[in-house]
């Protein structure tokens, strides 16, 4: 892979802060930490000016009672246009957690999101946007 390198410059005891963090969440080098960064950036621009992404969201509930199941179904199929795959998984608690990969402009997606965490019967729910396509 071709590399553009550049020299930069932080304020005093951020490298230290930058060393911690890429530490912490496993990054091999500052490189990687930093690209990884201005990418997450560039994605989160992308999402404000309205482009296309994909992205995930995952909602959690209990499948005891069978209205969110259905609900969450039923919301799923009303936007197939934006859901490209769904996964449910059983959790070690019966609750169920389900995750779809979604595609489409962001302000859709996260009219869907909201819609599904209004759901009565979902406990918790997530949007994250991934990547523009």
């Amino acid at each position: 892979m071709k590399l553009d390198r550049f020299t930069l410059c932080l304020e005093k005891g951020l490298l230290a802060k930058l060393d911690g963090l890429a530490a912490e969440r496993g990054y091999p080098s500052r490189s990687q930490a930093v690209a990884d960064f201005v990418r997450r950036a560039m994605v989160k621009k992308d999402w404000k000016a309205g482009r296309e992404c994909a992205g995930t969201i995952s909602v959690h509930y209990d499948p005891a009672d069978g209205r969110p199941a259905r609900a969450v179904e039923t919301v799923l199929v009303r936007q197939a246009r934006n859901v490209a795959a769904t996964q449910a998984v059983l959790l070690k608690n019966g609750h169920v957690l389900l995750t779809a990969a979604v595609t489409g402009k962001p302000a859709d997606l996260q009219r869907l999101a909201d819609e599904l965490r209004a759901i009565k019967g979902v406990t918790h729910g997530a949007l994250s946007i991934v990547a523009p396509l």
